[in-house]
């Protein structure tokens, strides 16, 4: 059933289209049988890349074969060197192409839902030479480690001076990891508390020129990451150095691999993906979503069966803007495919009645009627439907079964050739037989028919970045409006206000040189909205950058003096905190209890958020520890000797555990919470007076009071140590 766009309405002008129909497409050349009987091309997509000097396609097979072959000529051709074996799991991945100092090399990940262990990140040369292997590694709290890597590696520049590949784990960690050598990246990986299939998107989302990370992942009810969890899954945003950004949670898996664009009204940027089926009648089931850069929802479609496929983005209406084109299962009754408004979730038109479409569509203009068509795989065939009205035009290796996307390419004889990848029936096996189809458009142009708004292939590119471009342009959001957690770098906040910021943390102003009428005690970033606040003794709060001022405790009578605050993890609010432990809590932040009007040994001189702003831990200088909401208590330095009495404590997000520090840099660990290592040993200029975690739980710094700075499993990235002060440092936050 095909239901037709109404053409006044959806904004596009009727062109005149080239006739295109099934006897367009000519297959060119066909691998016949691969010998892989049981373990055939599966989940992995075929992707373009260029090997001995010829334009070429690797795709991967459940055996752990990694095929290789040139796409031009009349005959299968397979490349020198190829196929390549991967011995540490089958492939479902699909590989991704580095092209850097004029050498190409081919990304993949090995291990599946079938078989996840060893599994990890693999590298080959332009011959099929293996270049580097990363094996997963989980964290001892995982009680079922999987290694199996079976989502795409995306490919970017992340961190300076080198090409950065980027995937998740079917086990509870994400790498990136330089893509010449396979070490990781500073700060990964990034505990995600669940298995992975997303391919993680790269796009520029705050006009900063750096690209951030986009994944989906699952979430199987429990605790982890420090917090409590429901069956579902989340959206993520990190920033290249594994920092959280922001994250929005659903009762669905989100095993779709997003894709970002300009498509939002106004043309503000967007992230659109699937969720899925696995947790039955759950509300975010079979739906497509978009979110803004900000993981806030703005729209939600409900489709008719499971979007575990990945959307695309592409014109297929040929007005000028992009669309979100979903392929759905609906299991043993078929499949459909949907064309959505971008901007809205609204249905344009729907074709239902074919058979299941569990990979990804692709796009591109086939005729050059102006628009895009739909390449639709299925697990018997691929149909192409006209972008404009749904109708079919073909449908190609109807033998063929396809669980992933087709390859649409511009052909070394200048026509475009659309190559399928996938398996057929076996006399041995009931798994089948991987196969590999080449057709082309005769009379068809390849240069124009994947430029423009095409989706040509999983994930749009060689490089599976998932960015239909339109992006935010660089410059045009302010430097103090960026996300905090988008930066790598820390603050120091001197008594008189005076703010220094080192890394690439932004100077957004500060109360130095303006009269107060108590000191400055405490500063926190505000992680999602950019900016910070300082507060000072009186529970003044002072705000610049993107952080809202929500309300203090400024003019305010107090039984105690202001010693600290901690911002909520979305930056909507914050608490401060007096030494006799009196909470007062303002915006989002919400008020747990207080050690306020109760006997303390030691006052109070520090607070810290749990992991998920659902409650909060107070220090006393004695090292006692007081919880309050969900902020587990696991220990503490109360009643022990301390050479130093305790200055600050921080929350660990990994582990959900925290750390205490002294002022003679001495460091206590408590809940799982990692020792890095301390100055305990050290002689100091100037006592530490606090600290701060890494956004990504990776490690800590901690800072004297004269600002030298002492980073652990934490970049350095400067100090004011030998620098002369007006007024000393009385404390630090960062990322």
């Amino acid at each position: 059933m095909v239901a037709i766009p109404d053409a006044s309405a959806s904004g596009f002008v009727a062109l005149a289209r080239p006739a295109l129909s099934s006897a367009s497409f000519t297959e060119t050349w066909s691998t016949g049988h691969l010998p892989d009987d049981g373990g055939p091309i599966a989940l992995s997509s075929p992707v373009p890349v260029t090997l001995g000097g010829q334009p070429s396609v690797v795709v991967g097979d459940r055996l752990g074969n990694l095929f290789a072959y040139h796409l031009g000529g009349s005959s299968a051709v397979s490349a020198a060197g190829w196929p390549a074996t991967n011995e540490s799991g089958p492939i479902d991945s699909t590989p991704s192409v580095v092209t850097s100092g004029g050498s190409t090399s081919v990304l993949v990940g090995s291990g599946n839902d079938g078989d996840p262990v060893p599994g990890g990140y693999t590298s080959y040369g332009a011959s099929g030479n293996q270049q580097w292997f990363t094996q997963v590694v989980n964290p001892p709290t995982d009680t079922a480690p999987a290694g199996g890597v079976q989502a795409g590696i995306a490919v970017g520049s992340l961190q300076p001076g080198s090409e950065d590949a980027v995937g998740g784990s079917l086990g509870q960690v994400s790498y990136a990891l330089n893509a010449t050598t396979g070490a990781p990246l500073t700060g990964w990986p990034f505990l995600n508390t669940d298995s992975t299939h997303s391919t993680a998107a790269l796009a520029d989302l705050y006009g900063t020129g750096q690209s951030e990370i986009i994944y989906g992942s699952d979430q199987t009810a429990g605790l982890g990451d420090g917090q409590q969890f429901g069956n579902g899954g989340h959206l993520r945003i990190l920033s290249a150095q594994g920092n959280q950004i922001c994250r929005a949670d659903t009762n669905q898996t989100i095993d779709s691999s997003p894709a970002v664009g300009g498509f939002l009204p106004g043309g503000a940027t967007g992230i659109v993906v699937g969720t899925g089926d696995f947790f039955p009648g759950t509300s975010d089931s079979n739906a497509v979503k978009a979110y803004n850069n900000r993981c806030q929802l703005q729209w939600s479609a409900a489709l008719d069966g499971s979007t575990f496929s990945s959307p695309a983005l592409s014109d297929v209406l040929g007005n000028g803007s992009l669309q979100v084109v979903e392929g759905t299962d609906l299991d043993v009754y078929g499949g459909s495919v949907w064309v959505l408004n971008a901007a809205t979730g609204q249905t344009i038109w729907k074709v239902s009645g074919i058979n299941r479409v569990i990979g990804s569509v692709v796009t591109a203009d086939l005729s050059g009627a102006g628009y895009d068509d739909i390449l639709v795989p299925t697990i018997a065939g691929t149909l192409v439907l006209d972008g404009r009205t749904g109708a079919q035009i073909a449908d190609l290796s109807p033998n063929l079964g396809l669980q992933n996307s087709p390859l649409i390419t511009d052909d070394p004889n200048g026509t475009i050739g659309i190559t399928l990848a996938g398996y057929t029936s076996s006399t041995l096996s009931t798994k089948g037989v991987g196969e590999i189809d080449h057709y082309e458009i005769s009379g068809s142009n390849g240069a124009e028919s994947i430029g423009g708004a095409a989706w040509p292939m999983f994930h749009h590119d060689p490089q599976l970045t998932g960015d239909a471009g339109g992006t935010t342009p660089i410059g045009s959001v302010p430097p103090c409006s960026v996300p905090s957690s988008a930066y790598s770098g820390y603050d120091l906040a001197a008594s008189d206000g005076g703010v220094f910021s080192f890394g690439g943390m932004p100077f957004c102003g500060s109360t130095g040189g303006v009269h107060l009428n108590a000191p400055i005690v405490g500063m926190a970033v505000a992680p999602d909205s950019g900016g910070y606040w300082e507060v000072a003794s009186d529970g003044g709060i002072f705000s610049f950058g993107g952080a809202g001022f929500f309300g203090s405790m400024g003019g305010a009578h107090l039984n105690a003096p202001i010693v600290g605050m901690a911002a909520t993890p979305d930056g909507g609010g914050y608490w401060e905190v007096a030494a006799d432990g009196g909470i007062f809590a303002f915006g989002d932040a919400h008020f747990f209890g207080s050690m306020g009007g109760q006997h303390l040994n030691s006052p109070i001189v520090g607070i810290s958020s749990s992991t998920d702003g659902g409650g909060y831990r107070l220090v006393a200088s004695d090292g006692g520890i007081f919880t309050f909401g969900d902020a587990p208590f696991a220990g503490s330095e109360g009643g022990h000797r301390l050479n130093q009495p305790v200055v600050g404590t921080a929350n660990d997000t990994n582990t959900g555990g925290y750390w205490e520090v002294a002022a003679d840099g001495g460091v206590f660990s408590f809940g799982g919470a990692p020792f890095y290592g301390s100055t305990g040993s050290i002689r100091l200029s100037a006592p530490i007076v606090g600290m701060a975690e890494t956004s990504n739980g990776s490690g800590y710094r901690f800072t004297a009071g004269d600002g030298g700075v002492f980073a652990f499993a934490a970049p350095f990235l400067g100090s004011l140590g030998a620098v002369r002060l007006a007024r000393p440092v009385v404390g630090m936050a960062g990322t």
